[in-house]
């Protein structure tokens, strides 16, 4: 019983820098895999989204034309740029919003 309180760890071996950094890469690619996946799953979701809403609105009857025109005003009003993803857009203040910051500014 002495022999088992002084080494309890006698069966494991230790691993080496190399496995450990190899284990570590490992994780990473199946945490980056699996963030990927949730990205995927979300772009489906919002894309169902998307288009239940076009039907709600009825705008499924415009013709495709009309939307290729159209796209780089809607574009410019959702904040969508294709080199990074969409923010927030910003509520645009109306007159007596506007008028209320002036006077509480002076």
């Amino acid at each position: 019983m002495s022999s088992e309180t002084t080494n309890p760890k006698s069966g494991r071996k230790a691993k080496t820098l190399d496995e450990e950094i190899a284990a570590q890469r490992e994780k990473l690619r199946k945490l980056e895999e699996r963030q990927r996946e949730q990205q995927r799953k979300e772009r489906e979701r919002n894309q169902k989204a998307v288009m239940e809403l076009i039907k709600t609105e009825r705008l499924d009857a415009v013709p495709s034309d009309l939307w290729r025109e159209a796209m780089p005003k809607i574009k410019a009003l959702l904040v969508v740029d294709a080199a990074k993803p969409a923010e927030p857009v910003t509520p645009v203040q109306t007159a007596p919003e506007v008028a209320a910051t002036a006077e509480a500014s002076q």
